[in-house]
């Protein structure tokens, strides 16, 4: 079905564009809030990912390797890297106490207290991710929680696995700069 509408769409018919647009724009738009963290930047990448996409649909061939989805999610990856690199903003965070990273609420714990930390916790370690550079923070984001393999993330981001190894290795240690005040030697 996706495929026929695609076929349309290669053909000028801009009704079938604008079903695969409401098809995948949700996911394109958390995926781009996912990195800029702002609503606005994150419009700006889901609209300037569809008029990439729209510009380069001649060049996707139905059948292939990759869905659409992963298609689109690339050049959604590409649009919000630029976008990173643009804005090149640093946001500021509060030091979080040790006593509040390793500090858990318990299954079913209603202690506000507890949540309150591991909330905090949470904040600190993104905030120290945003400090990373928009390459590494797309890879170690693949990585670590969308648990991708290596050569998953170099076919997406359309690199190397070597690159996605060094970017990786990279953002690894500028984390473990960042958080080794709060949890000593990681």
């Amino acid at each position: 079905m996706e495929n026929e509408i695609i076929l349309r769409a290669q053909e000028g018919n801009r009704d079938a564009f604008h079903l695969l647009y409401e098809k995948h724009r949700e996911k394109i738009f958390q995926l781009a809030y996912r990195y800029t963290r702002s609503v606005e930047d994150s419009e700006d990448v889901l609209q300037e990912t569809f008029i990439k996409a729209f510009k380069g649909l001649k060049t996707y061939q139905t059948g292939g390797e990759g869905s659409f989805a992963a298609w689109i999610a690339t050049i959604g990856f590409h649009c919000a890297i630029e976008n990173l690199r643009g804005k090149k903003r640093r946001k500021d965070f509060d030091h979080v106490s040790l006593a509040d990273l390793f500090e858990e609420p318990a299954a079913g714990d209603p202690d506000p207290d507890r949540a309150v930390a591991a909330t905090r916790a949470l904040e600190w370690v993104e905030a120290a991710q945003e400090r990373l550079s928009p390459r590494q923070r797309v890879v170690f984001d693949l990585r670590y929680r969308r648990h991708l393999a290596i050569k998953e993330i170099a076919d997406r981001l359309d690199c190397g696995e070597s690159s996605v190894k060094s970017q990786l290795s990279r953002a690894v240690v500028k984390l473990r700069k960042q958080l080794e005040p709060a949890w000593g030697k990681l």
